[in-house]
């Protein structure tokens, strides 16, 4: 008996971390992407080339552009990344975003903030009508499903330098 309620004290104290509400600060978050052997205007052209291949919203993808600067700055939005039974309440939820990309030779940084939750009103015979939301993340569980998908961009924009310099022979 006194192992079963240990085992539900831990499940539920570990449920309980994922409602945890974060900080402003927590919203803003960033990481540095080294590749091998590219200037600086090779990854800015990659980078712009993947930002309107994969971004696509109702605003100006790019907001803002300097290649002196070696500066790219974006709005993208991704589905909500839930699994298991997350994914029957969150299935319509999605995440919008601003990506800023700052590049130097051989590396650049990601840096994501103004990070919300988005979704749209909804009818159920048993709940009723259910009202939309776009508003900041505000809880810690939201946050560190939300944060790995977007920290795999960096993985993704090194694939995509380095197949954008291997394309010329076609």
């Amino acid at each position: 008996m006194r192992k079963i309620l240990m085992a539900a004290l831990v499940v539920i104290v570990s449920g309980c971390a994922g409602m945890q509400p974060i900080s402003e600060a927590d919203l803003t978050f960033n990481a540095v992407f080294e590749v091998q052997d590219a200037p600086r205007d090779k990854i800015f052209t990659a980078t712009n080339i993947w930002i309107a291949e994969n971004f696509r919203s109702a605003k100006s993808v790019i907001e803002y552009e300097n290649k002196e600067e070696g500066t790219l700055i974006g709005n993208g939005v991704i589905p909500y990344p839930c699994s298991g039974l997350d994914c029957v309440v969150k299935a319509n939820w999605s995440v919008p975003f601003t990506m800023r990309v700052d590049m130097k030779d051989q590396k650049f940084r990601l840096t994501f903030s103004n990070i919300r939750l988005s979704w749209p009103p909804s009818y159920s015979p048993t709940l009723g009508a259910q009202s939309g939301h776009d508003g900041p993340v505000s809880l810690q569980g939201d946050l560190d499903a939300i944060k790995p998908k977007l920290l795999g961009f960096g993985d993704e924009l090194i694939a995509s330098i380095r197949k954008n310099g291997s394309t010329k022979n076609w």
